[in-house]
């Protein structure tokens, strides 16, 4: 006889949809989630209250490290990221995934210059989750200071004309491994320096994203020290401002370039150097038109 399935059972089969599969049981799984949300999910998943939350931070400080413990942030849950690490992945090994889909997924808002959202510990991950820029000059979004860092899942955006994020992601030597994947970055508003920059993040893999923007610099930027081995593949990439590039790398940084489409809008004819500085880094089957209207043309010089 098949026994009844019972509330904690569901409950499993749900946490394990919203974790992708196997492996989920390792470590503890701790829920954040505004008042309404947590009513529903108290019955749903018999969560006690020790293990759910209503901020981030406080999930965070109940996690142990390198435990591989999980912060589920609930559907339509919002906080604001007010300071530098008021959303801080300080303890090693965390994983910050949110539940929901579209416009239900839970969102941050940044509504000060100085907010960040600090990975400051090694092979943490944030994954499906909105970001949102409310503020003019928004310093950098995401502090990535440790290795292994993930960014997967996740939209950025800058909703009104008065706001402008000068970076979404910012790296220094520390954060080797970063993997950004399938991410959509939206911000066409003036007053970008750039999107992501790499500050010596050796072997970082930026691979599937959609980047549109206004960018000074560029949408990647690469400054200060060199990165080693790094991998930027099958994204999207759209710089509007005048005579300013795609990708532009430091001297020496060593990978490849493969795959990606853009544009850019230019004053001259189509130049590669106008368009991406890849330093040492190999290029395959990149295309980027110039002018509305116009198929890509490929990127580097042919080998013989």
């Amino acid at each position: 006889m098949i026994k009844d399935r019972n509330i904690a059972d569901d409950a499993a089969i749900q946490t394990q949809k919203i974790l992708g599969g196997g492996g989920w049981g390792a470590g503890d799984i701790f829920y954040v989630g505004t008042a309404a949300t947590n009513a529903y999910n108290w019955w749903r998943a018999r969560v006690d209250r020790s293990k759910l939350f209503t901020t981030i931070n406080a999930a965070v400080a109940k996690c142990t490290a390198n435990k591989g413990d999980k912060i589920i942030v609930l559907p339509s849950h919002a906080e604001n990221v007010i300071a530098a690490g008021t959303v801080a992945l300080s303890k090693a090994g965390i994983e910050l995934i949110g539940a929901g889909y579209g416009t239900n997924r839970p969102i941050l808002t940044w509504t000060a210059t100085g907010g960040t959202l600090a990975i400051s510990a090694a092979n943490c991950a944030v994954r499906n989750i909105q970001c949102q820029n409310a503020i003019d000059g928004l310093v950098s979004g995401i502090s990535v200071t440790a290795a292994g860092a993930e960014i997967t899942g996740c939209d950025f955006t800058s909703p009104t004309a008065t706001n402008d994020a000068l970076m979404w992601v910012l790296t220094n030597a520390s954060a080797d491994d970063m993997l950004i994947q399938n991410n959509r970055f939206r911000q066409s508003n003036a007053g970008p320096t750039e999107c992501i920059r790499l500050v010596g993040a050796d072997r970082a893999r930026i691979l599937d994203n959609f980047i549109i923007g206004s960018f000074s610099t560029a949408a990647i930027n690469g400054i200060t020290t060199a990165s080693l081995e790094i991998l930027i593949a099958r994204n999207t990439i759209s710089n509007s401002v005048t005579d300013k590039l795609l990708i532009d790398l430091v001297a020496a940084c060593t990978g490849r370039i493969e795959y990606n489409n853009g544009d850019v809008v230019s004053t001259a004819a189509w130049a590669a150097a106008a368009i991406c500085d890849a330093a040492n880094c190999q290029l395959a089957q990149n295309y980027v038109s110039d002018a509305v209207g116009e198929t890509g043309k490929l990127l580097g010089t042919v080998s013989a």
